[in-house]
């Protein structure tokens, strides 16, 4: 059955790691349309996620470059299934922090440029 969050309940919240350390906050909420729901599928945690959305145009990526943002740590893109937000006062990650080198976010592309470099590396 599926539950319903109040997504202003979760923005801002503090993500914990399964052994209850601080790994960011949850910065943005990506969803899809399904039928007449929205259903999550991905969170933004870290410093950097509220960035992102500047960095999509030319004067974004300026500022982040000028006050040395754009860079790798401090930023992640977690797929909805990796956090257990049944509690949205402490939403928990559910998988191993060693996972989290695998969903680093590429701060300062949008999602056209992302999708096109991993269609150029198929080939």
């Amino acid at each position: 059955m599926a539950t319903t969050i109040n997504l202003e309940r979760l923005v801002g919240r503090c993500v914990l790691s399964p052994r209850g350390k601080s790994i960011g906050y949850i910065e943005e909420i990506l969803a899809e349309k399904d039928g007449h729901d929205l259903v999550i599928t991905e969170f933004h945690i870290g410093i950097y996620a509220a960035f992102e959305r500047l960095s999509a145009s030319a004067i974004g990526a300026a500022v982040l470059d000028a006050f040395r943002l754009r860079r790798d740590g401090g930023f992640y893109r977690i797929p909805w299934d990796k956090i257990d937000i049944s509690n949205p006062t402490q939403p928990r990650l559910l998988c191993p922090m060693a996972d989290l080198a695998r969903m680093k976010g590429d701060i300062g592309q949008s999602q056209d440029q992302k999708k096109s470099r991993k269609s150029r590396a198929k080939r």
